[in-house]
């Protein structure tokens, strides 16, 4: 791997697991990150995921092979200034974001397109923060690329490859298409689940018999609903349309199963479940 001097500017949860993979594969590079507490370094420095840590943004970052961006969208866009004057002709920048548009965007404004590559690694955790990092989550990872129209085609082959070395699975797709797709895979079923989470707090009996009863079946498909709020609003502002418009899509199908409920319209609910049992057990 020619890559060997990586930065980060945060340490969450994606931030701090791709930190720690590529120490995994790659015990001898140089790892250096940015966060807005001490502390978050201090741990990060003590289970050796970085060798050096700063809460400002400097020259540390001057020499970076490959510095990922792992803040929220608009954090990251005011990150990018305070780093544009740093940067090295060498230096590829990246991102981990849920949405890949408003990033593309400040990016050609700073007239930085020749040297980014979006990345989204396509996992998670409802929990949040360096405490929670662990390289094991990345494991067969879809991990989306979104590449400008110029950057260098070696710069994208060498991400590629080490989102390979990573255990992830790479996927290039134009940001455009990756915000599309998100939203109805990751951003939708979020706000879903806290809908519906929210749905059962204000129906429930005054002594609280649906949350004592919850099994797995709800806390499964609600689970995510225990996501940052911090983070989750900021996606959604950042991928409004999108998500406004596959909603508005769910809230028909869902208007068109209340009704077949209400009308005990035979055969709708097999037909409903039919549909989707096939195509849910065609995941891989």
């Amino acid at each position: 791997m020619r890559m060997n001097k990586f930065g980060f500017l945060s340490l969450g949860l994606i931030g701090g697991s791709i930190a720690m993979a590529i120490r995994h594969i790659n015990p001898d590079a140089c790892i250096v990150a940015y966060a807005r507490r001490q502390s978050t370094l201090d741990e990060a420095l003590a289970v050796g995921a970085i060798n050096e840590g700063t809460t400002k943004i400097n020259e540390l970052f001057s020499d970076c092979d490959m510095i990922f961006l792992c803040a929220p969208v608009a954090v990251n866009n005011k990150l990018l200034e305070q780093l544009k004057p740093l940067l090295s002709e060498k230096t590829i920048l990246t991102d981990v974001g849920s949405v890949k548009g408003a990033i593309h965007e400040t990016v050609c404004a700073l007239g930085l397109e020749n040297r980014f590559i979006g990345g989204h690694p396509m996992t998670g955790s409802e929990k949040t923060g360096f405490a929670n990092a662990n390289h094991g989550i990345l494991k067969n990872a879809y991990y989306i690329l979104t590449p400008t129209e110029t950057v260098s085609k070696e710069a994208v082959t060498e991400y590629y490859a080490l989102v390979e070395e990573l255990g992830c699975l790479p996927l290039i797709l134009g940001c455009e298409e990756h915000d599309y797709v998100t939203a109805a895979v990751s951003h939708v079923p979020h706000l879903a689940a806290a809908a519906l989470t929210n749905l059962v707090r204000d129906s429930d009996t005054a002594n609280g018999t649906m949350k004592q009863i919850a099994a797995g079946g709800f806390k499964d498909i609600t689970r995510i609903a225990s996501a940052s709020p911090d983070m989750w609003e900021s996606i959604c502002m950042a991928n409004a349309e999108n998500i406004a418009d596959l909603l508005d899509d769910y809230i028909c199908s869902l208007q068109t199963i209340s009704k077949a409920v209400r009308a005990k319209q035979q055969g709708f609910i097999y037909d409903l479940f039919t549909a989707s049992k096939e195509y849910r057990d065609s995941f891989t």
